[in-house]
């Protein structure tokens, strides 16, 4: 599983739910919250810029703070495009 760095700049959110073993209603349930900024290309396909994941995935709402943290660390730092 490899990215390329031109493709890191956007994200899917079965992508993202992928990564991080997440149902994708997880992801869509942050989008539909507001939680997780996301412009929508399709009905019910949203596109995460990479700079809004790494808002979210940083400084997650408090109500699930905890479950962002329980997140793997090397699938987080996989899709922010940083090295382990």
């Amino acid at each position: 599983m490899t990215r390329h760095l031109t493709d890191l700049e956007n994200y899917k959110c079965h992508e993202i739910a992928s990564i991080l073993s997440l149902n994708l209603s997880t992801i869509r349930l942050w989008v539909h919250r507001g939680w997780l900024k996301a412009n929508k290309r399709y009905p019910k396909h949203y596109e995460i810029k990479l700079w809004h994941l790494k808002q979210f995935l940083e400084n997650p709402p408090h109500q699930i703070k905890k479950r962002i943290a329980a997140l793997d660390t090397e699938a987080i730092n996989y899709l922010l495009g940083r090295k382990a």
